[in-house]
């Protein structure tokens, strides 16, 4: 039975916790349920004492990652963060950037700088965001906007800026060819090693008047920021955009508008506008039956977060490409598809794969002759329970699950069976379609 403190129970912990990161371990739920909505959501806005997953520090092979120079190692050492973090709402914020601000195939080093940049302004001034990324060299590579010159001022960054990352409607392709002008005046410097830096150069900016929005003017690029998210069409697309990848379904006009005048009334910063959506009842509908399907990311870092399992292989990086979502590496600047488009035959075939390895780590595998022969059927699904983290599972699928603890236990109760048993339940519970939603 879930506690509760005033209508706040574990499965309320639990849903929050999944939405705004990786999922609550067992304490955790237990904790915050006792603690209260209002503590449970200033502690995820605001970090400070908590229980913490008791996790071990990664290792792979023996070894330390060396995210910037062994394969993988990046995805490696974001994933800790994500299981590790006693700011679960930060590492979720920086995978909500990091697919807002899309940035793909660019060196390493740079992918990690940008990773830093995007959690440390995260829950901030939307604007100093946006400025950050501006600004950015792996994004001012991948868009094209480092050496873009008054001669011939590119396109690409301009239109994203207004489409994908402040607007989504609302600008005209004027704007979009005015804007180019005044972005112009980055400068990349490529170096012996391969490295690059990037700067701004005034001798290369179009400093000539242009008009972007029925504006005139002298225009440089922090102006064309400016403008973007000063623009009418900005607050409602910000705060349409959180609340979709946080809560998800339809944003009635009434609960939009409130929103946006949280975003206007705060600056435009984030952390008002997300305490706000953590709070909103609609981020607790139907929690015996959620249809938010977990991303690859959040479903791996989630396993391993909420069974206390650490990183100790790099099994996690091919899998995670197999199911279609490999930070660091988003298919396009739109970023990734989201809901129910990650469960293809392809990717359910790879979760299941994924289970495999998790059934087989020490959190959450059994080890030969560990499993109590005489175990009930309902004994033997709490145990596997326990184990994977005390996942939701639906009526439906306990009743489906007690019956395959039956067939499989039989009426011999010999070792072999129970140990089966616990193996089966515990690949199900991960596997299971109960298992892909939050």
């Amino acid at each position: 039975m879930a506690r509760r403190h005033r209508g706040w129970t574990e499965a309320h912990v639990r849903r929050v916790f999944w939405r705004a990161g990786f999922g609550a371990t067992p304490r955790e739920a237990r904790h915050w349920a006792r603690r209260g909505k209002g503590a449970t959501i200033h502690w995820l806005l605001s970090g400070g004492h908590s229980p913490a997953p008791r996790i071990k520090a990664p290792r792979v092979e023996g070894h330390r990652l060396h995210p910037q120079d062994e394969w993988g190692h990046d995805v490696l050492w974001w994933l800790d963060r994500m299981i590790r973090s006693r700011r679960p709402l930060q590492e979720k914020l920086t995978l909500f950037w990091h697919d807002h601000f899309a940035t793909t195939e660019q060196d390493t080093p740079l992918m990690l700088a940008q990773n830093h940049t995007l959690r440390r302004h995260g829950l901030g001034s939307f604007p100093a965001l946006l400025q950050a990324v501006t600004k950015d060299p792996a994004m001012l590579l991948f868009l094209s906007l480092a050496d873009s010159d008054k001669e011939a001022p590119n396109e690409n960054y301009a239109r994203e800026l207004m489409e994908l990352f402040t607007l989504g409607r609302g600008y005209r392709e004027r704007d979009i060819r005015q804007a180019a002008r005044a972005l112009t005046g980055f400068r990349s410097d490529w170096h012996d090693d391969g490295s690059v830096t990037c700067k701004y150069d005034g001798e290369w900016h179009d400093a000539g008047v242009k008009r972007v929005f029925g504006h005139a003017g002298h225009f440089d690029w922090k102006d064309i920021l400016r403008l973007c998210v000063h623009h009418p069409a900005h607050a409602p697309f910000m705060v349409g955009k959180l609340w979709d990848f946080f809560v998800g379904g339809h944003l009635p006009g009434g609960t939009r508008a409130r929103l946006v005048r949280v975003y206007r009334g705060s600056g435009l910063r984030i952390k008002p506008v997300m305490g706000a959506i953590l709070a909103h009842p609609a981020m607790y509908r139907s929690l015996d039956t959620p249809t938010m399907v977990k991303s690859p990311v959040v479903f791996v870092a989630g396993a391993l977060r909420t069974t206390g399992q650490g990183i100790d292989r790099d099994s996690w990086t091919w899998l995670l490409e197999g199911m279609g979502q490999y930070p660091f590496h988003p298919p396009s600047v739109a970023g990734w598809d989201w809901g129910p488009s990650w469960l293809s035959s392809n990717s359910m075939h790879v979760r299941f794969d994924c289970a495999n390895y998790l059934v087989d780590t020490p959190h959450v595998g059994v080890k030969d002759g560990s499993t109590p022969v005489r175990l009930s059927p309902r004994q033997a699904l709490a145990r596997a329970r326990r184990a994977t983290g005390e996942p939701w599972i639906s009526r439906h699928t306990e009743h489906e699950l007690l019956r395959v603890a039956n067939r499989l236990i039989g009426g011999e109760r010999d070792q072999e069976r129970a140990d089966m048993c616990q193996r089966v339940l515990r690949h199900l519970l991960i596997s299971g379609p109960d298992g892909q939603v939050h």
